[in-house]
């Protein structure tokens, strides 16, 4: 089975980063930057590229997410990171980008078509939000009021 690896970019808003593949490719509305890794790449160093590559934001990794995700093909592994730039380009495998709340990024992952993608996504994004929240006391993935 192939790996690939991925990020979930929260900004110093706490907000999070989706994209939204072009073409809606297999059934994705939005979902969170992720690729194959390149030989000799780590997967740190295979997160990172895939996540300037598909979004413009040059990150850095505060956490490797807990387990792995398994597709038909493809086990997936992600990294929690903190946006260090944004350029506002990305490769044409995106139609665009946003910044989310936490429960705008669940809404538009249900948007997705193909259950095991919108599960695996809303899962991530559970767990992603959960460290967040453990490791700073101040954020919450809840609508600020």
């Amino acid at each position: 089975m192939k790996k690939a690896y991925g990020g979930i970019v929260i900004n110093a808003l706490g907000q999070i980063l989706l994209r939204e593949p072009a073409g809606h490719r297999q059934g994705v509305s939005w979902t969170f930057p992720k690729g194959k890794q390149k030989f000799g790449e780590t997967p740190e160093r295979t997160a990172l590229r895939e996540v300037f590559e598909e979004t413009g934001v040059r990150a850095e990794i505060i956490v490797k997410i807990p387990g792995s995700f398994d597709g038909p093909r493809t086990s997936s592994e992600f990294f929690l990171m903190r946006v260090v730039e944004e350029t506002n380009r990305f490769d044409r495998e995106t139609k665009s980008i946003a910044w989310t709340t936490w429960a705008e990024a669940g809404d538009l992952i249900l948007l997705t078509l193909r259950p095991k993608r919108r599960r695996r996504d809303l899962r991530v994004l559970k767990l992603a939000g959960a460290i967040c929240e453990e490791m700073f006391p101040s954020f919450t993935t809840e609508p600020r009021s």
